[in-house]
Parts: C-alpha cells; sequence; structure tokens
C-alpha cells in the first residue's frame, strides 16, 4: 500500500506491525531521507479483521514515520504530536529524561491505526495531514484484542483491559482522539 485509496482498505482497524524498515534517519528531531521519491519506511502489518493476511504499506508522510521511528528506534517527545504514556493505572503526557533513549522492548509490540477520518474541526488540506496513530502496547496484546474477551478466561475485566491497551500512543494533535 503506498497511496491513500490504498491504506483506506484498513481505515479504522488496529494493526499489528510485524516488521518496520526505515530507509530514512532521525537527527535531532529532524527526518532526513535517502531522497524525495523514495518513502521514508516500510511496514508489514497484521489488521484486526484479516489478521492471517500480512499487508504491505509504505511510509511516505514524514510525521507518520516519525511517529515510527520514536516507537522503534528512540522514545521522545514530538512537537505537534500528543503523547499519552500508561504507567500502571494512570496516564501522563511526556517521556522522563531517563526514558529519552530507550527503544522498543523485547516485551513489547507496535501497533497502527491509519484513518482520514476524526481530525478536528475546520482542519483544512486534510490529504496532506499525517494519518496514523501509533501505540506500543504489550507483546502478545494484538492477538488477545483480536480474540477478544471470550477467549483468553485467564484474563478477565480489568486484566484483559491492561493486556490490550496501549503503553505509550502518539496522535498527530490535528487528530481528535
Amino acid at each position: 500500500m503506498l497511496r491513500h485509496n490504498e491504506w483506506a482498505s484498513i481505515d479504522g482497524q488496529v494493526c499489528l506491525i510485524t516488521s518496520f524498515t526505515p530507509w530514512a534517519t532521525v537527527e535531532n528531531g529532524v527526518v532526513v531521507s535517502v531522497s524525495r521519491s523514495t518513502p521514508y519506511a516500510s511496514v508489514q502489518l497484521k489488521c484486526e479483521n484479516v489478521p492471517e493476511e500480512k499487508i504491505n504499506g509504505y511510509i511516505t508522510h514524514k510525521t507518520d514515520f516519525l511517529m515510527l521511528w520514536v516507537a522503534f528506534v528512540q522514545r521522545m517527545d514530538v512537537p505537534a504530536i500528543r503523547v499519552q504514556i500508561r504507567s500502571g493505572r494512570s496516564f501522563r503526557e511526556s517521556f522522563d529524561e531517563e526514558l529519552d533513549s530507550i527503544s522498543l522492548g523485547e516485551d513489547e509490540e507496535v501497533w497502527l491505526l491509519w484513518t482520514r477520518k476524526n481530525y478536528r474541526r475546520f482542519t483544512f488540506l486534510k490529504m496532506f495531514l499525517p494519518r496514523l496513530v501509533v501505540m506500543v502496547s504489550p507483546k502478545g496484546g494484538f492477538q488477545i484484542f483480536v480474540d477478544g474477551p471470550g477467549h483468553h478466561p485467564e484474563l478477565q475485566g480489568e486484566a484483559w483491559a491492561l493486556a490490550t491497551s496501549p503503553l505509550v500512543t502518539w496522535t498527530p494533535e490535528v487528530m481528535k482522539y
């Protein structure tokens, strides 16, 4: 999937990123790309409505790439992106200094939600806006989420919610979430 009309087939679905291949880098918070015609990265996805099928997508928006970079490579606060971090049962909205250099942990996985809906009112030129919401969740949480609460009797109520809730979520400020 490269163009918006191709990505639209998964609009609003939560997807697990099984592979992230960056072709750009981030230096001092700035995206540095190989060339103007090369996507920033590729991702391989499993989506909630078709979890058995692998989907390949290409990241062509700088903000979308930057959110993926901070999820996979280096956690940091990013301008124009809201971050929500779960610590225990509460949430905060910025990283501590000691967390800034942490990359994706072995016990974590990255989800994304692609959408061209849910923008704030009076947002113009929507075709040029970022499309992703990026989440880091506990490893295995995507499959528990897809299976639903009835398939995991050992996880009831709050335990199921914690297993399937993002630890960190990055959302562009132009979106409502």
